[in-house]
């Protein structure tokens, strides 16, 4: 073992999830000599087997997670792609002296109102919206359409739409507000254009891109994504723009010594940012898709930013990746799902997995959590990772047998 490793033993990170998506972060920590403990709610969180120490906390117990990180002598806290802890863990970052967004900051993050006033007084381009409580407030409003719907803090696409009138706002509305946790919601412009999502690591209010991911999202008036593409499809210009507005974004936030995951359009003027969260971004892109495609452990880079031991971002290869999502028709009973395991014997398939079971009906994809099933592939090159994958999520389906 080499004395780097021996020096790190004994180094002991919090990890905030145990999860499926949290898997590759808990043993991404411990192949970089650090002791883990992992926390989560669920007895039977998948990450248990693979943490040095599990310990079952409830979601919302700060007093319990600062009791823990007191009796394993915590260096540095971190999560994966997790939205909900990150306020409790700025709170207890700012009280035991971790690296990580103040509390302010990931305030701004979570709040997606507070965080366009951010970007507009930082000149940062974004979708501008307003913010309302009730649905006569729209009557008040001289509403530009298209908008988009959406909650104040939600994530996973739940509650997004795209509307074309009041009526379309009326029809949508009470489902947009009660992924809400304050009741409030935004309607923002609709930003015409491809959209993408950048992922970076932030140390000492230095960002670092890594990739930007290329997105196929559903047919409006929903908008979840059903492929991430990368590396995305962009003239050496439009990269350099994207990396300018994200890092701009990242500041106006005072996000800092965390990864980010921004969300933005490329529109005839420039791109315009979304959103952002201080957080890695789910759906396989930071566990899979940036290692295929780059080289490079993004999430081993954020273990290294949160215990205070990043140098450097590797060089980066060019390979491509992609993600694509299984799109069955809804309302349909499934009558049987066989041998699908079959698939693995593709040597171009890196993971797949069907999200649903016999007996069940599918569903229309309104959320992230609806899609039944996905596919994972690396390639040369966009066109050959794109064509295996198409090939590939056509076999799966094929296992599926529906009436």
């Amino acid at each position: 073992m080499d004395t780097k490793k021996i020096k790190k033993l004994g180094k002991t990170i919090l990890i905030f999830g145990g999860g499926d998506n949290q898997r590759t972060l808990i043993i991404g920590a411990k192949e970089l000599g650090y002791r883990t403990v992992v926390i989560d709610p669920n007895e039977k969180a998948i990450g248990k087997k693979y943490a040095d120490i599990f310990e079952l906390v409830e979601a919302k117990d700060y007093e319990k997670t600062k009791e823990i990180a007191e009796k394993y002598q915590v260096k540095g806290i971190v999560t994966c792609q997790m939205e909900n802890p990150l306020l409790m863990m700025a709170k207890l970052a700012e009280e035991k002296n971790y690296r990580f967004p103040s509390i302010e900051s990931i305030g701004n993050a979570r709040d997606k109102y507070l965080m366009k006033q951010a970007f507009l007084k930082s000149g940062v381009p974004c979708a501008k919206g307003f913010l309302i409580a009730d649905i006569k407030e729209i009557y008040d409003k001289n509403i530009l359409f298209p908008a988009i719907l959406k909650p104040v803090d939600a994530f996973s696409s739940r509650g997004v739409y795209k509307v074309n009138c009041n009526e379309d706002i009326e029809a949508h509305f009470t489902e947009t507000q009660y992924y809400s946790s304050t009741g409030n919601v935004i309607i923002e412009e609709f930003i015409e254009g491809p959209e993408f999502s950048v992922e970076s690591v932030t140390n000492n209010e230095q960002t670092y891109i890594i990739q930007i991911t290329q997105k196929e999202i559903t047919p409006f008036p929903n908008t979840v994504e059903m492929a991430h593409i990368q590396p995305a499809e962009l003239t050496q210009n439009e990269w350099i723009d994207i990396e300018t507005i994200v890092k701009n974004a990242i500041s106006a936030l005072g996000i800092n010594n965390c990864a980010s995951h921004a969300e933005l359009k490329l529109t005839a003027n420039g791109p315009k940012m979304i959103e952002i969260g201080a957080r890695l971004g789910g759906d396989y892109i930071t566990s899979h898709l940036v290692p295929l495609s780059t080289d490079v452990n993004i999430e081993k880079l954020t273990v290294q930013i949160a215990m205070n031991d990043f140098t450097s971002v590797p060089a980066k290869s060019n390979h491509a990746s992609i993600i694509r999502y299984l799109n069955l028709k809804p309302n349909k009973l499934v009558k049987k799902i066989a041998g699908w395991q079959k698939i693995f014997e593709n040597k171009n398939l890196i993971h797949a997995d069907i999200n649903i079971k016999e007996n069940e009906y599918t569903k229309s994809i309104t959320d992230s959590a609806k899609r039944a099933g996905f596919v994972i592939v690396k390639g040369t090159n966009r066109t050959d990772a794109i064509g295996r994958a198409d090939e590939l999520i056509k076999k799966l389906e094929s296992y599926i047998k529906l009436e």
